[in-house]
């Protein structure tokens, strides 16, 4: 760990001058990676890694905590072009999928899948099959590593490595800075869950950025608990540690109990976090050993203020770095690496990037100090998803002058006087729980196959005690619905929406829900009302695995916090 930086940034970030100094080294720094990478004729992502691997070929990349296996930069090259070679000598399919867990052999595929020029599609080992076979027809995937779903030909990534050499079939694909290296299904801000393209440019950018504003170094072991198969997990911290020689210390799944044990026993200096991590960590019980760790550094995003200053004092945190940013997003995320808690980003006034980012009102009007974020595409041309019509559901074009285009983030942003910048809230009709952004239209249309409701309407809801916010669904019905139809709607549900979807709260109407002059269904004043009115119209809440008839007491219980709603899955 870069010791000298983390001194540098505690003892000048308390002033303007001090923050420009170190926003404008940092700037200077990332250049100069950049002119690097360039004059190595790097072409890609994967070229990025294979010279690091020759760098270092030695030095542990992956270590699996499960089993406490290390793996190094050689092993990994090496296992990595095995599953290309099998692909080669299988398939000319553009699109492959990726469906397994957090390990070695995930990122071996991944990589293997990206030598090749293919896109590696990720999926959620989270999502129940049904939904799994939906989005693998939506992205084309006829070939899968990892895990079955449903009856795509998969293929074991383990037994991809005994296979015996075949002679190539195919060729390589395209794979320059500007290609796509892999696909997350994200919601966005709005409609269904969406399959968001992630190039090699930006797989090297986030190392750099993140590689650089972390003070990450050789030597220093990063604990991976998220997902990879989503942007924290992957691209922040995954490829800060490519980008530094770093080593991956690697988790299956967030465990609380687990954490710190992991931390200890493998000597982890830096983690990589959702806001909801640290919130299950603050609530499990103190301990005198609480800052008697390795940890020094933490980076991610969904941090607020009062969170942040507890997890400093509590474990002695030194560094954080928090970001606003989309796995969708054109350009380079927003970031605060100046250890002020409670914000997302930060620029100077000064700042050329101030005329790359703005934020407006509903009506595309600027505001100075709250509104949407909208981030200017530099190339003129966004290509943000698979489905090429979704793209311009993203984006304004001649917003200040004739061919500019901005991209909308569908976020509400506030900045103060310093240039510093909070995250407020989501805009659109998504939620966020748990790490995980849910696109309430993939919610109503599950309900809406299960049962027969007249109307069906889903939102996310603010309760005491929960970081982000948990579905809700309002049904109107005018048939009989209590505490037995609720549980088999649940039951109907399970295949079709992962845990963290299903509707924790349902509301049952007799009347249909007001709308606006334009049929539009007002979700933000349901949202509003949140618990609001259970006494009149029946609310059932999910507990473990059943939903029961909310009353008087479980609503004191819950708004005091002293019932888990939801089921028992992690993060």
């Amino acid at each position: 760990m870069k010791k000298e930086l983390i001194e540098k940034i505690r003892l000048q970030h308390n002033t303007q001058k001090g923050l420009t100094s170190l926003y404008n080294a940092m700037a200077d720094e990332e250049q100069q990676a950049w002119k690097q990478i360039e004059a190595s004729n790097i072409k890609n992502w994967t070229t990025l890694f294979e010279q690091r691997a020759s760098m270092s070929p030695d030095i542990s990349v992956v270590i699996e905590t499960q089993n406490a296996t290390s793996y190094t930069y050689r092993q990994l090259l090496t296992q990595a072009s095995k599953i290309k070679d099998f692909i080669f000598a299988t398939t000319d399919e553009h699109h492959i999928g990726l469906h397994y867990h957090n390990s070695f052999d995930f990122i071996a595929a991944l990589i293997g899948i990206n030598q090749t020029g293919r896109i590696a599609i990720l999926f959620n080992t989270r999502e129940p099959q049904e939904r799994l076979i939906a989005l693998a027809q939506q992205t084309q995937v006829k070939m899968l590593l990892g895990d079955p779903i449903g009856t795509l030909d998969c293929f074991s990534i383990f037994e991809i490595y005994n296979y015996p050499f075949q002679k190539p079939r195919f060729g390589v694909h395209s794979h320059t800075m500007e290609d796509p290296a892999f696909v997350i299904f994200t919601s966005g801000t709005s409609g269904h869950s969406k399959p968001a393209l992630f190039s090699h440019r930006r797989m090297i950018g986030a190392g750099v950025a993140w590689g650089l504003r972390t003070a990450m170094e050789q030597g220093d072991r990063c604990y991976i608990s998220l997902p990879l198969y989503h942007g924290n997990g992957l691209a922040v911290a995954f490829c800060a540690v490519i980008y530094t020689c770093a080593t991956a210390v690697v988790r299956p799944r967030f465990s609380v109990s687990g954490f710190w044990e992991d931390i200890r026993r493998f000597e982890c200096s830096h983690a990589v976090y959702i806001g909801e991590l640290w919130r299950y960590l603050l609530n499990s019980d103190e301990k005198h050993t609480d800052s008697n760790h390795t940890l020094k550094v933490i980076f991610g995003n969904g941090l607020t203020r009062s969170l942040w200053e507890s997890v400093v004092l509590r474990f002695g945190i030194e560094h954080i770095v928090e970001h606003f940013g989309a796995t969708e997003m054109p350009a380079g995320a927003l970031t605060n690496w100046f250890d002020i808690a409670g914000y997302c980003g930060y620029l100077p006034f000064d700042d050329p990037k101030n005329q790359e980012m703005v934020l407006v009102d509903e009506n595309m009007q600027i505001q100075r100090d709250e509104g949407e974020a909208l981030f200017v595409v530099p190339s003129g041309e966004y290509q943000g998803y698979m489905e090429s019509s979704l793209n311009e559901t993203k984006v304004v074009r001649n917003l200040f002058r004739d061919g500019d285009m901005w991209w909308r983030s569908g976020d509400l942003l506030r900045k103060n006087e310093e240039g510093f910048y909070t995250f407020v809230e989501r805009l659109g009709d998504t939620y966020r729980f748990k790490g995980e952004n849910i696109a309430c239209v993939d919610v109503e249309e599950a309900i809406r196959q299960c049962g027969n409701f007249e109307e069906v309407v889903v939102y996310g809801v603010s309760v005491p005690h929960i970081d982000g916010k948990i579905g809700m669904a309002s049904l109107v019905t005018q048939k009989p619905f209590g505490v037995k139809e609720a549980n088999q709607l649940l039951q109907m549900l399970r295949p079709k929406l992962a845990s963290y979807a299903l509707p924790f709260i349902i509301k049952i109407k007799h009347q249909k829900h007001i709308t606006t002059a334009t049929l539009k269904i007002q979700k933000q004043k349901l949202a509003k009302q949140g618990l609001d009115g259970f006494e009149t119209s029946p609310h059932f809440v999910l507990l473990e695995e059943h939903y029961a008839r909310l009353d008087n007491l479980l609503y004191t219980q819950i708004i005091q916090g002293k019932i888990t709603l939801g089921t028992r899955s992690k993060i």
